[in-house]
């Protein structure tokens, strides 16, 4: 069954589960009062009952005259039973018959009020009246589906009529719903149109700012990220399958050129340099592949253990006069960070070896803390990166457009970056195309304590 039909029957079933309860209260305090009313009528009945019979000689013409007329008005369906107490000597076995024990015991030692019975189905009161003309008892019956036949009929009414309420209910709210899950099956029939080639497609959103029009932002955000790290992937494999052929080709090459003739040795030798070269630059190049197509999980599997960066730096850079480290950190143990450091070591490594192609003075590598995080910003006075191109420059294999007449392949600072991500860091770049190139590298307080 769809949303829209549940919701339906869902909101017409509660409402009809509380209209049953509220009717079903209603039916129960009801018949409680009617039973009660009806045994207060039965009691008058008896009593004007005596009166009718027994206080004529009693009382005035008129008075008697409006005796009789509320006893032909009282329940005249009624029939009535007159014991005679001095006369019967069956009347107990009559009063046992309708009334146990302790009935008859209220009947004749209670505070002259009728007693109440039933009997089959009927209703009965019963009323003991001494008279200066003898001690009588008076029974008054009354079958009982004459008072309820019109409550039963009512109520198979009620249940009827709510079979078609509740069919009622159930169409508004099956229109409710529908209307409530249009934005839904919108959703639903464009996200059935969005293929790989149409990924710039986005859902319209109805304005309502209600969940589904959430949905919608959210949807939309995910295939913005689903768009970019499609065209990001659809780069990297065109830009890695370039970055493979290129060297394949110069290996290729090589070798038919040397198999042409015969050769000397030093010729030989040559080639063989050349091959090996190409070599390790398709060896480099598979590894940075392979540890890019890595998890963070895999990652950080590798062990790890409390870098102090200040002293790997130092020792890393020593024999490089073009580097310059300084530091305002009061000591070196200020500033460690929880890695691995041979990886750690690549992706400061990659940066460093970056500033120091681009530029031909010399490196600042500078260590302090900004706002409660420690920082390590490596800075160069060379190239620049175009300000158009700052926020390309970490994607695989893109290279800057005033870098093509330098060696590389594009794919040091993304490897660098899933690093010092991995371990919890943040990279930014700052940069003025002809004038220099920041690099701020940044750990949290969690990766970076004091």
């Amino acid at each position: 069954m769809k949303i829209g039909p549940k919701i339906a029957l869902f909101y017409s079933l509660i409402t009809m589960c509380a209209i049953i309860m509220v009717m079903s209260v209603f039916y129960l305090f009801s018949s409680r009062y009617i039973n009660r009313l009806y045994e207060s009528y039965l009691r008058e009945k008896a009593f004007i009952t005596a009166q009718k019979y027994w206080e004529k000689d009693e009382v005035d013409e008129q008075s008697y005259r409006l005796i009789q007329q509320k006893y032909d008005e009282l329940l005249p369906q009624a029939r009535e039973v007159l014991l005679n107490m001095d006369t019967l000597a069956h009347v107990k076995d009559t009063l046992g018959k309708y009334l146990n024990a302790s009935q008859q015991e209220r009947l004749f030692h209670g505070d002259g009020t009728p007693v109440t019975f039933k009997y089959k189905k009927e209703l009965g009161a019963a009323l003991y009246y001494p008279d200066n003309e003898g001690y009588f008892i008076v029974f008054v019956f009354s079958e009982k589906h004459l008072w309820q036949g019109d409550t039963g009929a009512y109520f198979a009414t009620f249940g009827y009529s709510r079979c078609h309420q509740f069919y009622f209910i159930f169409f508004i709210g099956r229109v409710y719903s529908n209307r409530i899950l249009t934005p839904l099956q919108h959703i639903l029939k464009e996200l059935k149109r969005i293929r790989a080639n149409n990924l710039n497609v986005r859902l319209r959103s109805y304005g309502n700012k209600d969940e589904l029009d959430q949905l919608i932002v959210s949807l939309n955000g995910m295939l913005d990220r689903i768009d970019t790290a499609f065209k990001s992937e659809k780069s990297f494999v065109s830009n890695a399958s370039h970055e493979l052929n290129n060297p394949l080709t110069a290996i290729q090459g090589e070798c038919e050129i040397a198999l042409l003739k015969e050769r000397s040795t030093s010729e030989y030798m040559d080639s063989l340099e050349r091959i090996s070269v190409e070599s390790k630059r398709i060896s480099l190049l598979i590894k940075s592949l392979l540890f890019l197509s890595r998890q963070d999980k895999d990652i950080l599997a590798n062990t790890v253990e409390d870098v102090c960066l200040p002293r790997m730096l130092r020792e890393q850079y020593a024999g490089r006069p073009r580097i310059r480290l300084s530091s305002t950190l009061r000591e070196e143990n200020d500033f460690i960070v929880r890695a691995n450091p041979y990886l750690l070591g690549i992706a400061l490594q990659n940066v460093v070896d970056n500033a120091c192609k681009y530029s031909d003075k010399d490196v600042e590598i500078s260590l302090f803390e900004k706002e409660g995080r420690k920082v390590v910003e490596i800075r160069d006075q060379g190239i620049g990166i175009p300000q158009e191109e700052v926020e390309l420059i970490f994607q695989s294999f893109y290279r800057a457009s005033n870098t093509r007449s330098y060696k590389g392949q594009g794919i040091g600072l993304s490897l660098s970056l899933k690093i010092i991500s991995t371990y919890g860091g943040q990279m930014g770049i700052h940069s003025e195309e002809g004038h220099f190139t920041t690099v701020s590298i940044t750990f949290p307080l969690s990766l970076a304590e004091e």
